[in-house]
C-alpha cells in the first residue's frame, strides 16, 4: 500500500487541514524531520522533507485557492513537479468537469483529481481523472444539485461504469483531527467499489489505521497531520512495511 503525503496550498503556502474548515487552515508546523516542530509552510521545503524521509512515488497536492475560486497555484505546481523528478502528482484543482482539466496545466506526471465537492455531474467525469469521493459524517459533500442527492456507493458505481479506474475516499470532516478512521464505512465502500483502485484519507491516527486500510484492500493512504504531529513516524512506516529500509 502506497503512502501518499499531502500538500495543501493556500495563498502560496503549505497549510494544515482542520475538519474541512478552510478558514482555520494554518501554516504547516511539522515534526516530520525531527523531534521539534519546525516551519515547513514553504511548499518546496515541505516537498523536500517528504522526499528525504518518505521517498514517495506519489504526492497529493490540493490547490485550495482553486477549489474556493479565488486564484490558483499552477506555476507553483510546476515548480513542485520539477523539484521531484522521481514522483508523480495527484492534483485537486477544484475542477467541475473533464473539460476544465483540458485547459489546466499539463504534465505527464500530473494526474488531475475531480472531487465531488466541485464536480458538476457524474456524467462529466471522463476517464482521465481520479475521482475524489468527498465525504463528511452526513454523507456526500457536493455543491451540485445533480451530485449532492446521490448515495456515496452509487457515485463510486457510476464512476466505475463511466470508465474511471481510480478513486480517493476523502473524509473531509476528519482531516487534521487524528480521530481515526470510520472503519465499517470504509470497509463497505471498498466492497461497493469492486474493480476501482481506491485510496483513503482524512483522520488517520496511527499505524493500526494504515494496517486496517491495507487489509481492507485500499491501495494507498493520504497522510499529513499524523506525520506532522509525530503520530506516525518514518520509522513506524518502515516497521509496518510501508517504506523501504
Amino acid at each position: 500500500m502506497r503512502i501518499i503525503p499531502v500538500i495543501d496550498l493556500r495563498n502560496g503556502r503549505a497549510v494544515r487541514g482542520q475538519s474541512g474548515d478552510r478558514g482555520r487552515y494554518g501554516p504547516v508546523q511539522s515534526r516530520l524531520a525531527g523531534d521539534a516542530a519546525r516551519d515547513l509552510s514553504d511548499p518546496l521545503s515541505l516537498l523536500a522533507a517528504y522526499r528525504e524521509t518518505l521517498r514517495p512515488g506519489i504526492v497529493y497536492v490540493a490547490d485550495l485557492d482553486r477549489i474556493l475560486g479565488c486564484g490558483d497555484h499552477d506555476a507553483l505546481l510546476g515548480r513542485l513537479v520539477e523539484a521531484a523528478p522521481e514522483a508523480c502528482f495527484l492534483w485537486d484543482g477544484g475542477f467541475p468537469d473533464a473539460a476544465a482539466i483540458a485547459g489546466a496545466a499539463r504534465h505527464s506526471r500530473i494526474t488531475p483529481v475531480l472531487g465531488t465537492e466541485t464536480l458538476r455531474s457524474i456524467e462529466e467525469l471522463g476517464s482521465r481523472a481520479v475521482l475524489s469521493l468527498d465525504l463528511d459524517a452526513s454523507g456526500l459533500v457536493s455543491r451540485s444539485a445533480l451530485v449532492a442527492p446521490l448515495r456515496e456507493e452509487e457515485v463510486l458505481d457510476r464512476a466505475r461504469r463511466s470508465g474511471v479506474r481510480s478513486g480517493i475516499v476523502l473524509l473531509l470532516d476528519r482531516v487534521g483531527t487524528g480521530r481515526g478512521l470510520p472503519r465499517e464505512r470504509l470497509r463497505a465502500l471498498r466492497i461497493a467499489a469492486a474493480g476501482l483502485d481506491l485510496v483513503a484519507g482524512g483522520g488517520i491516527a496511527d499505524l493500526d489505521d494504515l494496517l486496517f486500510l491495507r487489509d481492507a484492500g485500499f491501495s494507498g493512504a493520504l497522510l499529513a497531520t499524523a506525520l506532522h504531529d509525530g503520530l506516525i513516524s518514518p520509522d513506524d512506516l518502515r516497521r509496518g512495511g510501508f517504506l523501504g529500509s
